[in-house]
């Protein structure tokens, strides 16, 4: 189970590194042992370079556990510049489909991929987010990558396609799928993928790493009734008019108090009402559930 980090931002708009380390230290003791920073939760697309590098280092610092590093641009170029600052601290890469030129042909996503892993022999995760990037990962491409490139550790899939997640398993099993989605950490067996990463259920880490860990058990019904407690939270979440990075920060404010909520722009801060919302429901439902959890086990 992978925790994708949030960056914590002062109201300055500068980036609040020792909230950053009270987070870390946070997801550590829920459970978690394998982090992404620099991801869509961690705003990468708002951050400079110069700003996720600092962030790379900051948390390789802070964090024993494994670390990837997404280190996705527009430009190839970019992306291999990235990826050779990171490679000194992280343990995987990860990179986005180029974005902005949407639709574009598939060779030219492949070559994008190819001339990008074949500057790294760090293993890495292709991130397939179709809704941001416009341009989805096809199995067939993906196989032939990792067919080219042994370093091609897996796939990141945020395209919540069961049957194309299935197609990368099938095409190449050796690689490592990953679902991007809170709503399958217990059918993890059913779809046959290795493993979940979640950027909005960070707040609440204790239940993902508790149902995956039920599920890789086969305790189906431990796995089921948890879920069902995680659900409840994303519905929460969802039922709100703000962003899942905006509902996270808030949501570990409840957990961290001084935790600052703050986003950049484009995206919004949780006003005051929502924040009280968002408090209140991790107070009265989410915490207490956490709580239960740990006197279970």
């Amino acid at each position: 189970m992978i925790v994708a980090v949030v960056t914590p931002f002062r109201a300055s708009g500068s980036i609040d590194f020792g909230a950053l380390s009270d987070y870390l230290e946070l997801l550590s003791t829920a459970g978690v042992d394998t982090i992404l920073v620099n991801g869509t939760t961690g705003e990468f697309a708002s951050l400079t370079f110069g700003e996720r590098r600092a962030v790379i280092e900051h948390c390789r610092r802070a964090w024993t556990g494994t670390l990837i590093a997404h280190v996705g641009a527009t430009a190839a170029g970019e992306v291999i510049e990235a990826a050779r600052h990171a490679e000194e601290y992280a343990d995987m890469l990860a990179v986005i489909s180029p974005f902005f030129f949407a639709a574009a042909p598939e060779a030219g996503i492949e070559q994008f991929f190819g001339q990008v892993l074949a500057e790294s022999v760090k293993p890495w995760l292709l991130y397939n987010f179709p809704r941001h990037t416009g341009n989805p990962l096809t199995a067939s491409m993906v196989a032939r990558l990792a067919e080219k490139f042994p370093q091609l550790h897996g796939v990141k899939d945020s395209g919540k396609d069961p049957a194309l997640t299935r197609r990368y398993k099938a095409c190449c099993p050796r690689l490592s799928v990953y679902v991007g989605d809170d709503r399958v950490p217990a059918r993890l067996n059913e779809l046959g993928v290795d493993g979940v990463v979640t950027g909005a259920g960070g707040p609440v880490a204790e239940l993902p790493v508790a149902i995956t860990a039920a599920a890789e058990c086969g305790e189906v019904e431990c796995a089921r009734s948890r879920q069902q407690v995680f659900d409840d939270y994303s519905d929460t979440r969802k039922a709100m008019a703000l962003s899942d990075i905006g509902f996270a920060k808030a949501a570990v404010g409840a957990r961290l108090p001084g935790f600052p909520p703050h986003v950049r722009a484009p995206l919004v801060a949780a006003d005051e009402q929502q924040l009280h919302h968002i408090r209140r429901y991790m107070h009265a439902s989410a915490i207490p559930a956490i709580q239960g959890l740990r006197r279970s086990m």
